[in-house]
């Protein structure tokens, strides 16, 4: 495999009558068991698709160059972009893996399968990495020994907040589903970078004891934010929830790294986008 080559799977599955197209890029180093499993925002997709249409003027973030950034921030890892299974025009929309309306606006619930379709897309990629594998590096690339990393970068935020609901779930089950809690202990870390979509609430997970779950798991929290969402003024309960978000995990004794980016810069579609490389300093 060549260090810069992209591959774009379609229609990928999942659990049943789900699917997602994934873009992947191998690590850059030594052969690995870490992967990253990235959710973008509204106007990212393939990059044909975004040629013809309004997200022309931020066509360098689509999702085979945002493949490319992550890659050199995380050398280690492979890269699996999840595209969202619906987008209409600039809106996406990841209803396979929250309930979503039209404009991508989530309503969250207790259980929606999330947690099953992702280790089930995770399985078949795994297969396709190996099909792509000239050098049978990853021979031995089993899921019960990934590392895994979970990021939403905007819109895509609103999947990693449906897992927290599942870690609930999940956490609270009369009978304990052995199968997706030793999924659950896969996941090492999860990156929130700016979130944001189009409702009035729910931006951010602020309830304790949803909260409270996840401290149980001991996953290393990343928030990374900029102006652009947390000092919006048309939606200010924005900057309200992820303070809240923070405040209860950090009174709950989990160190989040919380970082600002770009404060100051005034809002921009521009600097939210830039944070996608700005993480690279924080990357582990």
């Amino acid at each position: 495999m060549t260090s810069n080559k992209i591959w774009i799977w379609k229609k990928v599955p999942g659990i049943i009558d789900r699917y997602n197209d994934i873009i992947y890029s191998h690590p850059l180093l030594s052969p690995s068991q870490d992967v990253l499993l990235y959710f973008g925002g509204d106007i990212q997709d393939i990059q044909e698709n975004m040629e013809h249409t309004a997200s022309k003027k931020y066509i360098e973030w689509n999702l085979q160059n945002t493949a490319k950034i992550l890659n050199i921030n995380f050398p280690k890892k492979h890269v699996l972009l999840i595209r969202p299974s619906r987008i209409y025009g600039t809106i996406s929309s990841f209803n396979n893996f929250v309930l979503s309306n039209e404009y991508g606006v989530p309503s969250f619930l207790p259980i929606y399968n999330a947690l099953e379709h992702l280790q089930e897309l995770i399985k078949s990629s795994l297969n396709h990495i190996k099909m792509c594998d000239a050098n049978k590096e990853f021979t031995h690339f089993n899921i019960e020994k990934l590392n895994i990393t979970l990021m939403g970068f905007s819109k895509g935020c609103v999947v990693l907040n449906q897992l927290l609901h599942e870690f609930h779930y999940y956490q609270n089950k009369s009978e304990p589903d052995m199968n997706i809690n030793n999924f659950i202990n896969l996941i090492k870390s999860m990156w929130w970078l700016d979130g944001g979509h189009a409702g009035s609430k729910d931006t951010w997970i602020v309830d304790k004891s949803i909260l409270e779950s996840l401290t149980k798991l001991r996953i290393d929290i990343h928030v990374h934010v900029t102006p652009y969402q947390i000092n919006d003024s048309h939606r200010p309960w924005i900057a309200r929830e992820e303070s809240l978000f923070c405040n209860i995990l950090q009174s709950m004794k989990i160190p989040v790294k919380r970082i600002l980016h770009f404060a100051d810069k005034k809002r921009s579609l521009q600097y939210h986008f830039n944070i996608l490389k700005a993480i690279g300093s924080y990357a582990q």
